[in-house]
């Protein structure tokens, strides 16, 4: 039988090698596909997510359009990286490592400038080799006030701030921060306060030309050893916001040169279930309706502050009252516009997704999720502007 079916199987070969050359030839002329790419991004509000690339690179800033979370741009720089989006949200800063041999060998720190409405490079700024190869966090990479100067934690492992003159495109000086870490600029001119060690921040001032600083430390704000704060933080009109892995939100004035304590809001306390703040971006807060959007787990412990958080809580900070808690699945990052009729916008290590939901007012701002996209890799921050 196998003989049988070789001689057939070969002399249809043959035969077919046999038949006129035409039986082969297609009718239609192929014609190769044209690639192109758009001149300029989508316009419309947008979501950027920072995309850190742990293996030499590269990492990436996606754009994403807010109404249904498509993807409408793309930039790109080196290993590890750091973002900042100016306030119109025409620019995009983002610092990040390049490497010889991809996460080895001799190495450069870049602060790289993108124009958002075309996603191209317009600038490239060398910093020193010092640059906090960490997990991303808003509070790692911070503009001024008038956004001629951006901040960029070091870490080496002293930590200090590199500070750059966005206008010259060039380094003007080297802030050292021993036992501090985290980057939060004052509203007005060019000052910034760092979280230490022992419970206090330290407030640096820069002179107008950025070349030299002088130094205040606060009075101890929190306990490091029984409850820590994260680094990320938002604004409450001109009062800086912090949560702690207990769930205790701390409001500081730092109008003064010197960062001190306005009050603290324990929104966990009576919530059966070991409730904790958990994820990378966790404060967010909704200015009209003074409102604090905060991603919870239950069963906290040391070590579980970085967990997907189970629900997304609406706490009315004004009144001090907990208004609704929303099931989520595992998000690690949440944000909020600053509209009066608020939307989310979350970021899940787990599910690799981000998403958008939308919040309803008049039902204690309780949130639904409407849309979701692919994040496209390790994502831990993302910025909403219109």
């Amino acid at each position: 039988m196998v003989k049988k079916i070789s001689v057939l199987t070969c002399t249809a070969v043959l035969a077919a090698l046999a038949a006129p050359a035409g039986i082969w030839a297609q009718d239609d002329t192929f014609v190769p596909e044209t690639l192109s790419a758009k001149e300029r991004v989508d316009p419309g509000p947008k979501v950027f997510v920072n995309v850190q690339n742990w293996g030499g690179g590269p990492s990436l800033v996606r754009f994403y359009s807010a109404d249904d979370l498509s993807l409408v741009g793309t930039v790109n720089g080196g290993a590890q990286s750091h973002f900042a989006l100016s306030r119109d949200g025409k620019t995009v800063y983002m610092v990040s490592g390049f490497y010889s041999r991809l996460s080895s060998g001799t190495g450069e720190h870049v602060l790289q400038v993108f124009d958002v409405d075309t996603a191209t490079l317009t600038k490239e700024i060398q910093l020193p080799v010092k640059v906090t190869q960490y997990t991303d966090d808003a509070a790692l990479m911070q503009l001024s006030a008038d956004e001629k100067y951006a901040y960029i934690q070091n870490a080496t492992p002293a930590t200090s701030v590199t500070v750059v003159d966005l206008e010259k495109g060039e380094v003007v000086q080297e802030v050292p921060s021993p036992g501090c870490f985290g980057i939060y600029p004052t509203l007005e001119g060019h000052a910034y306060s760092t979280i230490c060690g022992d419970g206090t921040f330290n407030t640096m001032t820069l002179s107008a030309d950025g070349t030299s600083f002088e130094s205040e430390k606060s009075e101890v704000i929190f306990d490091p050893q029984d409850d820590p704060i994260y680094l990320s933080f938002d604004r409450a009109g001109s009062d800086l916001l912090f949560i702690s892995y207990k769930g205790v939100v701390h409001r500081l004035s730092d109008g003064d040169g010197v960062i001190t304590q306005v009050s603290t809001a324990p929104i966990a306390d009576g919530i059966e279930g070991d409730w904790g703040t958990s994820g990378y971006t966790v404060v967010s807060y909704n200015e009209p309706n003074g409102i604090l959007f905060v991603p919870m787990a239950s069963g906290r412990h040391d070590g579980s502050h970085y967990h997907g958080a189970e629900e997304i809580w609406a706490y009315d900070l004004e009144n001090s009252k907990l208004l609704y808690r929303s099931p989520v699945d595992s998000l690690n990052a949440l944000i909020t516009t600053d509209d009066a009729v608020p939307t989310l916008f979350g970021l899940s290590l787990q599910t690799g997704l981000v998403t958008k939901y939308e919040v309803d007012p008049e039902a204690k701002f309780v949130a639904k999720k409407v849309a979701e996209h692919d994040a496209g890799g390790f994502a831990t921050t993302l910025v909403a502007k219109p």
